[in-house]
C-alpha cells in the first residue's frame, strides 16, 4: 500500500461538507454517504407523462449513470455511437443544457459474452460525482477526470488502465466512485489487478492505494459495486464489497479496519454488483443472484466489542428472492430490497425475518431510494411503484417511457429520473 499525506484538519473540516448538504444536494450515486435516504419531505407519490413532471429533456448517446444533482446544476454522463464519452451539464430548474463536453472516447474491454451485456451497459454506466466547482466522472474505459463546472474546461484526467492495468471483469468495468471529504475513491474488483485507490479531488494525485486481491473463483473475483460511507461510532469507514468479501479502510490512509468473507454462493458466475449498506451498528452485504436464480442472499454482520466487523460477528442471515443488481435500503429498523424479477421484501434489520413480501411487475436494476416515508422501486421498463415505508402499502404505481437501468436522484423536492436517453424531473403539486 502506498500512502501520501494530507493535512488531517483539513480532512476532518471537509468531512463534514457533505452530511451539511445532503438534504439539499443528491451529489452522487445514492446520496452523499450512498444510503439512498433523503432527509426532504413533501416528495413526488404520483406521476405519469401527462401529469406530475416538472421537465424532462432528451440526452444524447444512451447511459445507464445516475445524475448528480447539485445546488444550481444536474450533471450527467453518455455514451455516443462513435464511441465519445461525454459530460451534460443541465439547468436544475428547467432542465435547460448549460453544455456538454466531449472528455474523451473508449469502449468497454468485456471478455464475456456481448449479447448478455451490450444492450444496457457501456462505459457510462459509473455515475459521475459533483460540487458546485468541478464534476468528476469515470468511464468503463478506465478514464477518470475532472472538469471544472463554470467553464468546462477539463481540470486533470487519468488512464487508471495505463496507470494500473487492464480489467479482466467478465462484464466491463462499472463501479462508480465514491467522493468523501478532498478525497475521490475508485475500487477495481477482477480477475486481475484488484485494488481501492484514493486521490486528490483536487490534482487527481494518488494519496493512497490497497491492494484488494482476495481468494475467489472465477467471476467471484470481479465486482461491479459502488464504495459506501459508514459512520461506525465516531469512525469513518470507506466500505468495500467484492470478492466474496466485504471490508472497511480508514478513508484517510487506505489501512483495513476490518474484513469479512463468506459471500460467495455456488456458480462460476458470483460476482458482485449492490453495494453494502449500513446503519450505526450493522452493516449489510449482498451477494450475487445472477438471472434471479436463488442462489444469492444477505447477510448482516454487526460489531464486535473492539468495534471490529468479521465473518464470525454475522447475526443473520436471508436467501429467498434476494436482489443481483439491485442495492437495498436500510430505514430506520428495516431492509428494502427487490430481486431482478420483481419480488420486493421487507426484512426486521434486528433478525432479519420478512415482515412483507410483494411482486411487482417487471425486471429490477436500479438501487433503492427513500424519504418522506415512502420507499421507490423503479423497473426497467419505467415503472416506479411507491411504497409506504411503515405499512408496506403500495401508494401508487407511476409509468414513464424508457428504459431505466439508473438509479433516481432526490433534491430538493424534486425527484430525477435517467432512462437511456432521457431525464424526468418529477415534482409534488
Amino acid at each position: 500500500m502506498r500512502f501520501s499525506g494530507l493535512l488531517i484538519p483539513a480532512i476532518m473540516v471537509s468531512l463534514l461538507i457533505p452530511a451539511l448538504v445532503q438534504a439539499e444536494t443528491w451529489p452522487q450515486f445514492r446520496g452523499a454517504t450512498g444510503s439512498g435516504i433523503s432527509t426532504e419531505k413533501n416528495l413526488p407519490a404520483k406521476w405519469s407523462e401527462q401529469e406530475g413532471l416538472l421537465w424532462s429533456v432528451a440526452l444524447p448517446g444512451r447511459a445507464n449513470s445516475s445524475p448528480a444533482v447539485t445546488a444550481n446544476r444536474i450533471d450527467l454522463t453518455s455514451k455516443t455511437d462513435d464511441n465519445g464519452l461525454w459530460i451534460i451539464s443541465l439547468d436544475r430548474k428547467s432542465g435547460q443544457e448549460i453544455r456538454k463536453v466531449k472528455v474523451g472516447s473508449g469502449s468497454l474491454s468485456a471478455p464475456g459474452p456481448r449479447n448478455l451485456w451490450a444492450h444496457r451497459h457501456n462505459p457510462a454506466t459509473p455515475s459521475p460525482i459533483a460540487d458546485e466547482q468541478n464534476i468528476w466522472a469515470f468511464f468503463g474505459s478506465g478514464l477518470l477526470v475532472c472538469l471544472d463546472a463554470e467553464s468546462g474546461e477539463i481540470v486533470w484526467k487519468r488512464d487508471l488502465v495505463k496507470d494500473y492495468g487492464p480489467y479482466n471483469i467478465t462484464f466491463g468495468m462499472g463501479s462508480t466512485p465514491r467522493l468523501w471529504g478532498n478525497l475521490l475513491f475508485v475500487t477495481c474488483m477482477t480477475k486481475g489487478p484488484s485494488y481501492v485507490v484514493a486521490f486528490d479531488k483536487q490534482t487527481g494525485k494518488e494519496v493512497w492505494k490497497a491492494n484488494r486481491k482476495l481468494p475467489a473463483q472465477k467471476d467471484g473475483a470481479d465486482a461491479y459495486s459502488t464504495p459506501t460511507i459508514f459512520q461506525n461510532g465516531d469512525k469513518t469507514e470507506l466500505l468495500v464489497s467484492g470478492s466474496d468479501h466485504v471490508n472497511a479502510y480508514n478513508p484517510q490512509t487506505g489501512k483495513q479496519l476490518w474484513i469479512a468473507g463468506g459471500l460467495d454462493i455456488p456458480s462460476p458466475f458470483g460476482r458482485i454488483i449492490a453495494a453494502p449498506v449500513a446503519n450505526s451498528n450493522l452493516v449489510i452485504a449482498t451477494t450475487g443472484n445472477p438471472g434471479g436464480g436463488g442462489l444469492g442472499y444477505i447477510k448482516a454482520f454487526k460489531q464486535g466489542a473492539s468495534g471490529n466487523i468479521t465473518k464470525s460477528g454475522l447475526l443473520w442471515k436471508y436467501d429467498v428472492s434476494t436482489a443481483d443488481s439491485s442495492t437495498p435500503l436500510i430505514l430506520d429498523d428495516k431492509l428494502y430490497m427487490v430481486s431482478q424479477n420483481g419480488i420486493a421484501t421487507c426484512l426486521n434489520l434486528k433478525d432479519g425475518e420478512p415482515l412483507w413480501k410483494k411482486r411487482m411487475k417487471g425486471e429490477y436494476f436500479s438501487a433503492l431510494v427513500a424519504g418522506d416515508g415512502k420507499v421507490y422501486f423503479l423497473s426497467t421498463d419505467g415503472l416506479c411503484t411507491v411504497i409506504d415505508a411503515d405499512s408496506g402499502d403500495v401508494i401508487a404505481e407511476n409509468q414513464l417511457p424508457g428504459t431505466f437501468y439508473s438509479t433516481p436522484a432526490i433534491s430538493e423536492g424534486v425527484i430525477y429520473l435517467r432512462s437511456f436517453d432521457r431525464l424526468y424531473a418529477i415534482k409534488e403539486k
